[in-house]
């Protein structure tokens, strides 16, 4: 081994910059997205370890999460798929499963039949409960390294980020 070589991992976000920066300028925000991103797939995994003895993945319990917010435990599968953010196939996959395991029955709207409403059952409520617990015990996966100061700025980052207006979109 040479004394140059350094013997300790690459962080990817750090290679991921350095090979960034060799081809374009602005490596802030470049290095912040892919910090955010992979932050986020440790994040998703390190909860996922909680969920998963359960039988839930981050997606799943997102679903039963929203459904026990609501008044009546129901949502249209529209309204779903605009909180979760994806393709309305994604939330009819994610009812199906948890339809499949009893968590969640789906049922006509009695105000109007074309829309379909996503329902809670009493055992998704249950499960939900303690998948939040479970959550809660274990600091939320990778948040638990966080002081209280570090997750108040975290946070904070993130709702700029969230309220920032993109390039090129007008305001409404």
């Amino acid at each position: 081994m040479h004394d140059d070589e350094d013997v300790r991992p690459r962080d990817a976000v750090q290679e991921a910059v350095r090979h960034w920066a060799e081809r374009y300028p602005e490596t802030q925000g470049f290095s912040g997205l892919v910090s955010m991103i992979r932050a986020y797939g440790v994040a998703v995994r390190s909860i996922e370890i909680v969920l998963r003895p359960l039988g839930l993945n981050l997606s799943r319990y997102e679903v039963l999460l929203l459904l026990s917010f609501t008044r009546t435990g129901q949502l249209p599968t529209m309204r779903l798929r605009d909180l979760l953010m994806v393709h309305g196939s994604s939330v009819t996959y994610l009812v199906d499963k948890l339809e499949a395991v009893g968590l969640v029955e789906r049922r006509q709207d009695p105000q109007d039949g074309r829309v379909l409403l996503v329902c809670v059952t009493d055992g998704g409520r249950a499960l939900v409960d303690q998948a939040s617990l479970a959550l809660c015990a274990a600091g939320f996966g990778a948040f638990a390294s966080l002081t209280e100061e570090q997750a108040t700025q975290l946070i904070a980052i993130l709702a700029q980020v969230r309220g920032s207006q993109p390039v090129g979109v007008a305001a409404r």
